[in-house]
């Protein structure tokens, strides 16, 4: 057996490293990169499918008609109707975007984000003046300029649509139907594959689209605090209790209102029991939030590096886990 090395040459050697960085050799640090941004795929499709209990979805793109199933990760961000949502927000025949990571190959691995037609137009901004409408043809007619930043339009797009019979128009906080749609009204839309077309079943402008994001907010609230938020495992030690997880994108604005000192309610995804934790402190992490918490050691044998969770806010979700499941008296010496 080899001996230790001492203590002595350990913090020598790591003094030696720390000497190593300077003004003109400062420590790596981790920044956006640009290229490889530019590298992931943005692919437009129709939902076919989706599995809660997998986690994936299937989508038919639109470019060549191909089927694929993508896997839906605990920081895959899910936009629905301007807003956040669930997996169980998507429905088949859903126009819907892929924001994809790729490999070092650019072959696909998971998406960033999905997200349907209402989110990706209305953060682009890809609001089109109505040009014309033939309500016997179920068509409209739109125009759209873009702008450099000193105001000069760089590109025009004329587009066409169809529409359902049953559609809806929103310009405030109740939709219409499709003879409130005027030539003039500045709009985007939400596309659903049906009988092999896709068709406009929602045409919203600026106003129709702060009111269903509104109603979308509302339900997301809802969702979490039924669910809980979404979460990772990021270190835990089962001898104290420590535990480190985060909170994805979507719950973030949430998990930032949680106070040192607050009990939660934690539970796996996979729906397996339920325990306590102790907020002992909360960091921002990018557009995600950091908790580390104090727990039985009970509970930390049985968790994972990674495995996905589910946070309760308190005063939601399950009732507060008590004994082995629950929090232990820390203060005790």
């Amino acid at each position: 057996m080899k001996a230790a090395m001492p203590i002595s040459i350990l913090v020598a050697l790591q003094a030696l490293a720390l000497s190593c960085i300077s003004a003109d050799n400062p420590a790596p640090v981790p920044k956006f990169q640009n290229d490889f941004f530019g590298e992931m795929a943005r692919s437009f499709g129709c939902v076919v499918s989706t599995d809660l209990k997998a986690q994936t979805m299937t989508v038919k793109l639109d470019k060549d008609a191909k089927v694929v199933t993508v896997p839906i990760r605990y920081d895959t961000e899910l936009h629905v109707r301007d807003s956040w949502g669930e997996l169980t927000d998507y429905f088949p025949g859903q126009h819907v975007m892929l924001f994809m990571y790729v490999d070092d190959e650019k072959n696909w691995t998971y998406p960033r984000a999905v997200q349907d037609d209402i989110h990706v137009s209305a953060q682009h901004q890809w609001y089109a003046r109505v040009t014309a409408i033939d309500k016997d043809a179920r068509t409209y007619a739109t125009h759209r300029e873009e702008k450099d930043g000193q105001g000069k339009v760089t590109r025009q797009i004329d587009d066409s649509h169809s529409f359902d019979a049953e559609a809806k128009v929103w310009k405030g906080e109740s939709p219409g139907g499709i003879e409130t749609l005027q030539t003039g009204d500045e709009v985007i839309q939400q596309l659903v594959e049906k009988d092999g077309k896709k068709v406009a079943v929602e045409i919203i402008d600026r106003k129709g689209d702060a009111a269903i994001r509104a109603v979308q907010d509302a339900r997301h609230k809802t969702d979490e605090d039924k669910l809980g938020l979404p979460a990772y495992v990021n270190d835990y030690n089962p001898l104290t209790g420590a535990l480190s997880v985060t909170v994805a994108w979507c719950g973030q604005a949430r998990a930032k209102e949680l106070k040192p000192g607050e009990a939660l309610a934690l539970q796996p995804a996979d729906g397996s029991g339920s325990f306590a934790a102790a907020v002992c402190s909360l960091q921002a992490v990018d557009s995600r939030e950091r908790l580390e918490l104090a727990t039985n050691s009970r509970v930390v044998v049985r968790l994972n590096y990674g495995q996905t969770l589910r946070v309760f806010m308190p005063g939601t979700g399950p009732a507060l886990p008590t004994g082995r499941s629950g929090i232990p008296d820390f203060q005790k010496k």
